[in-house]
């Protein structure tokens, strides 16, 4: 309830305070997927311009590096199957598992863009408490933008198998920077290899960093 004044009663606060949480998040996840298509259909313009369609590509790659598997992104294929559990329609084209999940990606931004997708709303228990809704929205965004960051890898990486990219022998970070440390934080202030950079956050080489 709103008054003259402008104010709300206090269930309205509540509401509007979870609403915009809630909001920021959801938002933050469809800008941050829209910049990473934009990215994926990029790389396929320049890698595969004969594509019609970002899958395609993805398809072609997936088909190419079928038997490296250590050429593969790390956890591509279950994370192409978490985001099919929150987007279950298959999108007919792709035959193969992770091109069929970008084409799913593709299809849920489209319901976005086109202001389709269903906007969770806040929800209320008997006694009249707001608590925020939309986990599995949220989350379907965010596992199709690691699936969108995952194909660019995979495409990557078969552009470098196909000598269409040339391959640094090692990456360096820029020097005067902070990095993660047990301590808390540690001033860099000399060129770091990107390898021991990557031994610095956990991960392993082409394993992406948590969104």
């Amino acid at each position: 309830m709103s008054y003259d004044d402008g104010g709300m009663c206090s269930a309205g606060l509540d509401f509007d305070a979870v609403w915009t949480e809630m909001m920021e998040e959801w938002q933050q996840h469809q800008v941050r997927l829209s910049y990473l298509r934009a990215a994926l259909e990029g790389f396929v313009r320049l890698l595969h311009p004969e594509a019609t369609e970002p899958w395609m590509a993805v398809e072609a790659a997936e088909r190419r590096l079928h038997h490296h598997a250590d050429e593969w992104p790390v956890h591509a294929r279950a994370v192409a199957d978490h985001l099919g559990t929150h987007a279950p329609d298959v999108v007919p084209g792709a035959s193969t598992p992770v091109a069929a999940a970008v084409a799913q990606v593709i299809a849920l931004h489209e319901m976005v863009v086109r202001g389709r997708a269903v906007i969770p709303g806040p929800d209320s228990d008997a006694d009249g408490n707001v608590f925020r809704t939309g986990h599995a929205e949220v989350c379907a965004l965010r596992e199709a933008s690691m699936v969108l960051l995952l194909e660019i890898q995979l495409l990557m990486a078969t552009a470098v198998q196909g000598d269409r990219v040339a391959v640094f022998d090692d990456k360096y970070l820029l020097d005067g920077m902070w990095i993660p440390d047990p301590s808390g934080s540690r001033w860099v202030d000399e060129e770091m290899p990107y390898g021991e950079y990557l031994a610095v956050l956990h991960l392993q080489p082409g394993e992406p960093p948590e969104l």
